[in-house]
């Protein structure tokens, strides 16, 4: 493997000149060399004029952590940085901090591997020969080649290292499954290690979090973690501690301790992991999402639907193709970008979808407003799975912000060369080039979250009046005032049983066909 690395150093300096407010969003001018943003946080890298060492800012410009670094390069995919410190052999320098600058990993190691939100590794490296390595440095001034090999890898979960591993147990390959990890060994055999780096008593089959075994003539799951028996009485196991703490079977869910969660509306074909409040569930080839309590939110009409490893409804909508065509849905299952596009030149940004025009230019599909009506010659995004504001660049290689709801938060100009934006669209960072950044705290609101169920109606008060059984009418209270006749009691438009479910039209039987639960008297 080859790390690569820039030898230059990057002399710069801070200045904090401006503080404005433009509406929502807040402003301040450094004057600096260079400025590094995470795009999983709100928080940016800086060095000093006065230093060669990096440290970390708010987008306010206050200094929020007292390390300092020689280099800082922020984790796409978690609130992380990796940093680099002076080092004795100037190969093993290298570290973890969190968006605060806490630190997660000593500056001590040659690399440093990000797996999961709870996992991550220090590599230790010795010398070695070409025929031996696994590393190779080059020096780019000399242009001089050094080889390595691994010696050590270091294990830490949360920020506490919990054990090592040699060469011949660590091949490269690493899979975190919850609060446990599979490690490919070089002989490619994988093994499972809890949170405290304990190996697992049971023999791998796989990465997988599950495996099946033959007892008393029924198949079993055995966690590969633990080497419990899963979703079955006596399971110690908790939701918390695994990726994927539930069982669906013939269309019931069990929890880890074999309890049955709840009976889903329909038998589908498939019930993938929750990932946050929704689960992936597919029948005949096509797909839906159900909630934690089985209720199927999307109906199972969808080719395709959303990113599958990633959090559902990231800022309250999701992408989704049928009938071979590409649009958004909300979380109540409205339409917000129609299906009118073919999901064969449509190319998926989370929130976003961009479509290449004949004249060259980029269609953009927003996931709150449809397609937005500005066409541009390039754009980029902080994050595949989800963001709310994306950078574009027209034909003059000008650049600026938009975000979810087609809003130009940062119009075209020649004054920025470049801007980047965390995720989260709440932090962006323009360059204007000439030592100068401008640093947008930004205020771009998710979308209000919709209701699945229709609004209730209104209760005859004052200004409202009804008409009894009798034809008398201008009754405002529960009886008649005529006749004394009781208010007709409007039926309602759906029950839904609180059990399994299953919605019925109108008020519905007295009890649950499905599950038996008492619907009312």
């Amino acid at each position: 493997m080859m790390k690569k690395r820039c030898l230059c150093l990057v002399f710069a300096a801070l200045l904090l000149l401006l503080q404005v407010s433009l509406a929502e969003t807040q402003m301040i001018t450094l004057k600096a060399r260079d400025v590094v943003l995470s795009r999983s946080a709100g928080t940016l890298g800086i060095r000093p004029e006065d230093s060669n060492t990096y440290h970390l800012i708010d987008s306010s410009g206050q200094r929020i952590s007292d390390g300092e670094y020689i280099s800082i390069y922020a984790v796409s995919d978690y609130p992380y940085f990796k940093v680099e410190a002076d080092g004795t052999d100037g190969i093993h320098n290298d570290g973890l901090i969190d968006a605060q600058g806490n630190i997660l990993i000593p500056a001590e190691y040659a690399d440093i591997e990000v797996w999961s939100d709870r996992w991550a590794g220090g590599i230790k490296l010795v010398p070695s020969s070409a025929d031996d390595k696994d590393w190779t440095f080059t020096n780019y001034s000399t242009g001089e080649k050094t080889f390595w090999r691994v010696d050590t890898v270091d294990f830490y979960y949360r920020g506490q290292k919990v054990g090592t591993l040699g060469r011949s147990d660590y091949g490269g390959t690493v899979t975190p499954r919850g609060d446990f990890i599979c490690v490919q060994t070089q002989a490619r055999e994988p093994v499972f290690y809890d949170s405290r780096m304990q190996k697992s008593p049971v023999t791998a089959s796989g990465s997988s979090e599950y495996t099946q075994v033959r007892q008393n003539g029924r198949y079993v799951n055995v966690h590969q973690g633990s080497g419990q028996y899963a979703f079955t009485e006596g399971c110690t196991l908790t939701e918390d501690q695994v990726s994927d703490a539930f069982l669906y079977d013939k269309a019931v869910v069990y929890n880890l301790q074999g309890q049955p969660v709840f009976t889903a509306a329909q038998n589908y074909d498939s019930v993938r992991p929750y990932a946050g409040e929704y689960a992936l569930v597919s029948m005949n080839g096509l797909r839906g999402l159900i909630d934690r309590a089985g209720r199927e939110v999307i109906p199972v009409e969808y080719k395709e639907l959303g990113n599958y490893e990633d959090e559902f409804f990231r800022y309250g909508y999701i992408s989704a193709v049928k009938d071979g065509k590409f649009g958004f849905l909300d979380k109540a299952g409205n339409v917000t970008c129609p299906f009118v596009y073919s999901g064969d030149i449509v190319s998926n940004r989370g929130n976003f979808a961009t479509i290449k025009n004949l004249d060259g230019k980029i269609i953009v599909l927003s996931a709150a407003v449809g397609e937005l009506p500005e066409h541009y010659a390039d754009v980029s995004f902080p994050g595949y799975n989800g963001s709310m504001a994306f950078v574009a660049e027209n034909e003059y290689r000008q650049v600026s912000l938009v975000d979810l709801y087609g809003n130009t938060i940062i119009p075209f100009g020649d004054l920025y060369r470049s801007i980047s934006v965390n995720a989260a669209g709440t932090v962006a960072v323009a360059s204007q080039g000439s030592r100068t950044y401008d640093v947008y705290t930004l205020d771009i609101a998710p979308a209000e979250e919709p209701s699945a169920e229709p609004a209730a109606a209104p209760s005859a008060g004052a200004g409202e009046s009804w008409t009894c059984e009798n034809g008398h009418a201008g009754n405002t209270g529960k009886f008649c005032q005529e006749c004394g006749a009781p208010k007709p009691q409007q039926a309602p438009a759906s029950v839904t049983c609180p059990g399994c479910g299953t919605v019925y039209e109108g008020a519905g039987p007295k009890f649950c066909g499905e599950c038996g639960t008492k619907l009312h008297d």
